[in-house]
């Protein structure tokens, strides 16, 4: 049998450790060896984040179409027993719904489960109450109950797929809740591939093609499962039917002529054949089921393409942090040639200079709280103006509502009456909320972000040229024609900054965990939809308009009898909505300027750090050239000698560095 998938990212993993891996290794030791402790430990930072690969996979698609069934066969097992409660894998399986809301899997030796809120905080819990809670009920409100403060659930799980460094997310069905359907979709702007499935007995209907093309972030690479129902095979009917409904008509593709579906990643796959055979350990059944040639296809592409685009992130890092040693080599080199009495009085007059560039991250406060404060008023303003206009649009909006009540007007049916209708007006505040999420909000954000990077751009550059002015002075260095002062140091504050205007300023979810589309620096999650529902209370939680509390104060309005119910009952929801928006701004002013604060606070802090780490190496590199200058001739003979071999191993390094890269396109 073919390699799986778990032994096919294994193998990448360590392609990238034996090639790029070392060179990194061996340039953080050369550093280190230089008395360059800060340039080392970014460079074993490097090296350590390039080993750790994570790649995110999301499996999707509507209510009881397989999703857990196939997840659990592509986890591929366990490396060491587990009880799981008699379950075959971790994702729970049944014949009603069973996945109530998102779950991340990733490795560890000893399961566990964190249950993220809506606010950013988790919650641990035991496995076994997992598998026994985390499903939903078949009481809809209790379902709501127990999951209405849960954004996500994070489980660590020996599973050899996590093992070889894949984190993979089971969704609930696209259809259950809005708020959920959110979720999930933030989720797939942090995967690297998503895997739709589909069931062949009921198959690709319009409204289930629209969700799942609505959901996927553009440039996400999609894998489209068929499950296979009831040990259907994929004829050549089947096959036909869904390249023409997919390829032509939701592609805009050519009709079905006997085409090759995998050429447009679509895959037959008997979820349930599968597992069987995965834990049954029966490779035969395994192939038989699709499954195989499915990881193959999937393990291509994140070698392929993912893996190559991860090696190019690190290498690149190691590269900029490889010609700052490279400078550092020549600075050393020019400071241990010059002669002794001139450089030591240079340095002398260069005290006050070198004060003076240690206090100027002390300016870094003013900056970041002018460009906070623009962020808190100009979010305040556009969340007011987005309220006034739901405000505005509420009443027709309910008035659209087709509740067709007809001559029914039972208890029953004026109960499905009220639930209509309440529904119908906690989709209009949740689409409303979401649009300004992630289009207004994100829109406001990302010019100042751009003018804050611009600012900090200036200031790392102008102590760049300061340090750069001192060794002219010093030894006579210059940066050669074209370089930049501080190499590497602008690119990375500048990735936190972009990062930080890329994911927002959100909660934390799932221990800030992000894929390669996650936000550099670790600046913050996203202010997406998801985020700022819950907290602006549209979540499952809803303290502003839950359907079920609404439902049962429409149910208050239906005292009159039957004549204008319909109306009474519209009238009642826009009333009772209206009170909840009208206060809305100034009621959550307070968290919304508090997430802003805790954001920039944050990024601040990463930015601060960094530039005083880069001024104290700087410092500490004119001293250690001072010093080896004031030796006898003999020593510096030896040191010089040194140098010249630490620029022929950073020399080395650099090109194993480019044969990685190499080596990961030819994958």
């Amino acid at each position: 049998m073919s390699s799986t998938l778990a032994e096919m990212m294994q193998q990448g993993a360590e392609r990238a450790t034996g090639e790029a891996g070392v060179a990194i290794d061996g340039l953080g030791t050369l550093a280190r060896a230089l008395e360059m402790k800060e340039t080392a430990s970014r460079l074993e930072a490097t090296a350590l984040q390039l080993r750790s690969d994570t790649f995110n996979l999301m499996v999707m698609g509507r209510f009881k179409n397989g999703k857990s069934t196939l997840l659990n066969a592509l986890l591929g097992g366990t490396t060491q027993p587990v009880d799981l409660a008699g379950h075959q894998g971790p994702m729970i399986v049944d014949d009603l719904p069973a996945t109530a809301t998102l779950t991340g899997v990733r490795y560890a030796d000893e399961p566990y489960i964190k249950a993220w809120s809506f606010e950013g905080k988790s919650e641990s819990w035991p496995l076994d109450r997992y598998l026994r809670e985390s499903t939903l009920d078949i009481d809809e409100q209790e379902s709501e109950r127990r999951f209405r403060h849960i954004r996500e659930f994070e489980m660590g799980f020996p599973a050899r797929l996590c093992k070889a460094g894949v984190v993979v997310y089971d969704s609930p069905g696209l259809d259950e809740h809005p708020t959920r359907t959110k979720v999930t979709q933030e989720a797939t702007q942090r995967c690297d591939a998503a895997v739709l499935v589909y069931r062949s007995d009921v198959l690709m209907g319009q409204n289930e093609l629209m969700n799942a093309s609505d959901l996927v972030r553009e440039g996400t690479r999609i894998f489209t499962v068929v499950n296979l129902f009831h040990a259907r095979p994929a004829d050549d009917r089947l096959m036909g039917f869904v390249w023409n409904r997919y390829v032509r008509d939701q592609l805009g593709g050519p009709a079905w002529a006997g085409q090759d579906l995998a050429s447009r990643d679509i895959y037959f796959v008997d979820a349930e054949r599968a597992r069987r055979g995965v834990y049954g350990n029966d490779p035969e059944l395994v192939e038989a089921s699709g499954l195989a040639e499915l990881e193959r296809r999937l393990g291509d592409f994140l070698l392929r393409d993912r893996h190559h685009v991860h090696l190019k992130r690190y290498t690149t890092q190691a590269t900029h942090l490889a010609q700052a040693v490279d400078q550092h080599i020549d600075q050393r080199v020019k400071a241990a040639r010059t002669d002794q009495t001139r450089l030591r009085e240079a340095y002398a007059g260069m005290l006050p200079t070198l004060s003076a560039i240690r206090s100027r991250p002390a300016k870094l406060p003013t900056l970041f709280a002018r460009y906070r404060a623009e962020a808190e008023a100009a979010l305040t303003t556009s969340l007011t103006a987005r309220t006034t206009t739901m405000r505005d649009g509420l009443a027709d909006h309910v008035e659209g509502v087709e509740v067709n009540l007809g001559k029914m007007l039972g208890v029953i049916q004026q109960k499905k009456a009220a639930a209509t209708i309440s529904e119908a007006v906690q989709q209009y505040i949740t689409d409303s909320l979401s649009g300004w999420a992630d289009a207004e909000a994100q829109d406001l954000l990302a010019p100042l972000l751009k003018h804050l990077a611009d600012d900090i751009e200036v200031e790392i550059v102008a102590i760049g040229r300061e340090f750069d002015a001192l060794h002219l002075e010093l030894t006579g260095w210059e940066v050669a024609p074209g370089g930049k002062p501080l190499v590497g140091t602008t690119e990375r504050v500048l990735a936190a900054v972009a990062g930080f205007a890329l994911g927002g300023l959100g909660g934390a979810v799932a221990g800030g965990a992000a894929g390669w589309r996650g936000a550099a620096g670790g600046a913050g999650a996203a202010l997406g939809a998801a985020v700022v529902l819950g907290m602006l209370g549209v979540s499952p939680a809803a303290p502003i308009v839950i359907p079920a509390v609404l439902a049962a104060s429409l149910l208050g309005s239906m005292g009159g009898g039957s004549f204008n119910l319909e109306k009474r009952l519209k009238r009642r929801a826009v009333e009772d909505a209206d009170a909840g928006l009208r206060d809305l701004p100034v009621q959550l002013g307070p968290q919304l300027t508090e997430r802003v604060r805790a954001g920039f606070e944050e990024l601040e802090n990463l930015v601060t750090q960094e530039i005083t780490a880069v001024i104290e190496e700087e410092e500490n590199n004119i001293r250690s050239m001072v010093e080896e200058n004031q030796r006898d001739q003999h020593e510096r003979d030896q040191a010089l000698t040194r140098l010249g071999e630490a620029k022929t191993t950073v020399a080395g390094h650099l090109v194993q560095l480019q044969k990685a890269l190499t080596t990961a396109q030819q994958v």
